[in-house]
């Protein structure tokens, strides 16, 4: 577990974004109920995942990301996010902090947590 959690933030450190498919479970789950109104929805399957991805993004400019951990428990592993980002539509550059919590089942993570600290930006 140690390892996919180092490997994990090492990618995205580096913003190796297409490598990180490969430690993710097919099937994963992602909760981030913040960006679902409240509801505790998962969104499952890594294709389903990137989608979501894209659609939160799509109106920011992201300049950089700073990390903390990955703090390691059992299965699971923590990871503090701060994004420093412009919001396209408005020009507003801002920091955007987020927790993950994500567990790794046979040496892929399968499920993904997300507490955010700070609202993410609506997508126009």
């Amino acid at each position: 577990m140690r390892g996919v959690a180092q490997r994990y933030v090492s990618l995205v450190q580096r913003g190796r974004f297409d490598l990180v498919a490969a430690l993710l479970a097919p099937d994963m789950a992602r909760v981030a109920p913040i960006e679902t109104g409240g509801e505790p929805v998962e969104v499952r399957g890594v294709p389903a995942i990137m989608a979501n991805s894209r659609r939160l993004t799509a109106d920011l400019d992201i300049h950089g990301v700073e990390i903390d951990g990955p703090f390691l428990a059992g299965d699971r592993f923590a990871v503090r996010f701060s994004f420093d980002e412009t919001h396209r539509p408005t020009g507003v550059r801002t920091t955007s902090r987020k927790m993950s919590l994500y567990t790794v089942t046979d040496g892929l993570i399968s499920r993904e947590e997300v507490h955010y600290f700070d609202q993410p930006k609506p997508a126009a």
